[in-house]
């Protein structure tokens, strides 16, 4: 189990790398503030590496698309 300092750590990370949590219920936060710090490193990992592919295939698709970031929609 996190500690309330990890809890704030992994909130912290997440909007800081542009995760959107504005849209998640108070008991959804507070399961996503649970994640230990390498649960939360995966995410990171998986956002740096769809942000570095997102330019190539907008560039195929002739389509100037904005990528919001939820983990939501990171995992969904």
């Amino acid at each position: 189990m996190s500690k309330p300092d990890d809890a704030r750590d992994a909130l912290e990370r997440l909007r800081a790398a542009g995760f959107d949590l504005g849209a998640f219920t108070d008991e959804q936060l507070g399961l996503i503030a649970s994640l230990s710090g390498g649960e939360v490193d995966v995410l990171l990992d998986i956002k740096e590496r769809i942000g570095d592919v997102h330019p190539e295939v907008e560039a195929h698709g002739g389509l100037e698309m904005e990528m919001p970031m939820s983990i939501g929609g990171l995992l969904f």
